[in-house]
C-alpha cells in the first residue's frame, strides 16, 4: 500500500471529518470496471472514539483525483468475518453487519493484514473479540510480543513453511 494514497485519503477524505485513518485495504476491482476506479475498505477512528469501517470508491480523473464515501459502518456493529477458505491463498471474505457484505482484497496478504487490523481494534476499543472463521489461526495470531511488522511475521512464516516442505522432500 502506498505512503502517498494513505496520506491522500487521510488529508482529503477523513481529516475534514475529524477522524484518523488507521488502516486502509484495497479491494479488486471486477474486470468490467472501465476506466480507472478504485475502491478501498478504510478503518478509522473518530474523535469520540468509535472504529469506523469506510468504504471508499476514488475515480481518476484527467488531473485530479475524486474520492467517494459509498458506505460506512461502526466496527461495534461488525459481528463476524468470513474468510472463506482458510487453507488455500483466496482473498476474498465476507464481513456480517446487519447485511453480509461481500469483499475481494487484492491479495491474501492484504486480507489478513486487514483482518488483524480490525481484531485489535476491536479488543483495544471495545474490549471483545469478534468471530473469525475460515481463517487460518497462525496468519491471524497477534505479533506484537517482538515488535516486529504483521505483514513480516506472515512472510516469515510462509519461509519457514516451504523450509519445512523441501527438508521432507529432501529426506525422501
Amino acid at each position: 500500500m502506498a505512503a502517498s494514497l494513505k496520506i491522500s485519503l487521510q488529508d482529503i477524505v477523513f481529516r475534514p471529518k475529524r477522524e484518523t485513518l488507521v488502516h486502509v485495504l484495497e479491494l479488486s476491482m471486477p474486470s468490467t470496471m472501465q476506466g480507472e476506479e478504485h475502491s478501498y475498505l478504510c478503518v478509522t477512528v473518530t474523535r469520540e472514539k468509535d472504529v469506523r469501517i469506510t468504504y471508499v470508491i476514488s475515480v481518476e480523473e484527467k488531473t485530479s483525483i475524486q474520492y467517494k464515501i459509498d458506505r460506512m459502518w461502526l466496527l461495534k456493529d461488525l459481528t463476524l468475518i468470513d474468510g472463506k477458505e482458510a487453507m488455500q491463498d483466496y482473498p476474498k471474505f465476507d464481513m456480517h453487519f446487519e447485511h453480509v457484505y461481500s469483499w475481494e482484497a487484492v491479495s491474501t496478504a492484504a486480507k489478513y493484514a486487514f483482518t488483524r487490523r480490525i481484531r485489535k481494534m476491536s479488543k483495544i476499543h471495545y474490549r471483545r473479540d469478534i468471530e473469525f472463521v475460515n481463517f487460518d489461526d497462525d496468519y491471524m495470531s497477534d505479533t506484537g510480543l517482538f515488535r516486529v511488522s504483521e505483514d513480516t511475521m506472515l512472510a516469515l512464516k510462509l519461509c519457514i513453511q516451504v523450509l519445512n516442505c523441501a527438508c521432507l522432500l529432501g529426506c525422501l
